[in-house]
């Protein structure tokens, strides 16, 4: 299987990084388990890595060959048979009727290929997990699920503990860098990318070609800095600090959201991908917040100065503050990435903590 489409070599402009799970996954596609979960960050790439694998366990030769044959090019199409993305176009969340209808499917046998694979990329209702739980326990040699989620807490244990796990982790920053410029990018542009992306694949290819990454992250750093000279801050200032890297954010989803005359389900794809791509802007920037911290830290304690580009201010912050200020800003990281909060108020009141630390 050493040609498999989710080898290290085929896929370097696809999928970029984690190639033990992917040989991993390879060396699983001639005899796969009932379920599979991938968990890992947003971003990391491990949809990409879902369907990757769902089209190798539907090809006749298990992805071992040059181009693409035809069951691979109508998986990457969408159009195969035996592939069935579970992914409700109304709602987040996958509820009991949805889950119903799976059932209903995996008990047929598949059109064409030698097993049929459903993909699982959204939440679920824990009734919705119950009603999949006797298929998930009782899979047929012909049916496997592949599950995604940041954390395998996100599944009802009686769900997570039926599958084989494998985790995503962030992409090494030299890694990325790497794979940006064999799809064409310039080295500067390439390492802006990288680290504003901080490890995610998909952010960072959502990024190419935009000129505001490096205002983005400037401005976050910038406000890193402001706080790190004050002992006090208004709930005024905070949100007009708040509203002014949000703005910068914003700019950088200009390309994902629905074009005007999107309509449908073309829509609500659109309208989901830019909640998604927001989230995820929220959470870098508040890691690279958090570097400036962890900077300073290392500064205060004589260590060497971490590399956060050039003419950024360092003043001196410390370092007790500096280590719990981290900690406060990736505790907000994490609320923000799995919780519906307000995004501008959550922040102005984390300044607020900031300066008065």
């Amino acid at each position: 299987m050493a040609g498999s489409l989710l080898s290290a070599d085929r896929s370097s402009t696809e999928i970029i990084g984690h190639r033990a799970v992917r040989e991993r996954l390879a060396a699983d596609a001639d005899s796969p388990a009932g379920a599979y979960l991938l968990v890992g960050p947003q971003g990391v790439g491990k949809s990409l890595v879902a369907r990757r694998f769902a089209e190798q366990l539907v090809c006749p030769d298990r992805g071992d060959h040059f181009g693409e044959c035809s069951s691979c090019r109508r998986v990457r199409s969408g159009v195969h048979p035996d592939i069935v993305a579970v992914n409700p176009t109304e709602r987040q969340r996958i509820g009991v009727g949805d889950a119903r209808q799976v059932v209903t499917k995996a008990a047929r046998t598949p059109v064409e290929a030698a097993r049929k694979v459903f993909i699982i990329d959204r939440e679920m209702t824990e009734a919705a997990a119950n009603v999949l739980l006797k298929t998930l326990e009782e899979t047929s040699d012909t049916t496997v699920f592949v599950l995604v989620a940041s954390s395998a807490e996100d599944l009802p244990s009686t769900v997570a503990s039926r599958c084989r796990t494998f985790h995503l982790g962030k992409v090494d920053p030299a890694e990325l860098v790497e794979a940006l410029i064999r799809r064409g990018m310039e080295r500067a542009e390439a390492v802006a990318i990288s680290e504003v992306a901080s490890g995610r694949p998909g952010m960072a290819l959502l990024l190419t070609g935009q000129q505001s990454s490096a205002r983005f992250r400037t401005a976050w750093l910038e406000a890193a800095a402001n706080l790190g000279e004050r002992d006090h801050l208004g709930a005024g200032e905070a949100l007009e600090m708040v509203d002014e890297i949000l703005t910068h954010g914003e700019r950088m989803l200009d390309h994902v959201r629905p074009a005007r005359k999107a309509t449908g389900r073309q829509r609500e794809q659109a309208q989901r991908e830019t909640r998604r791509q927001r989230r995820l802007l929220w959470v870098s920037g508040l890691e690279i917040m958090a570097a400036w911290y962890l900077d300073a830290a290392v500064r205060a304690l004589g260590g060497p100065p971490r590399h956060l580009g050039e003419g950024v201010r360092r003043p001196s912050v410390d370092p007790a503050r500096a280590l719990r200020s981290a900690d406060l800003i990736l505790g907000a990281g994490a609320e923000l990435a799995v919780i519906n909060l307000r995004p501008r108020a959550r922040l102005a009141e984390l300044f607020c903590e900031l300066a008065e630390l």
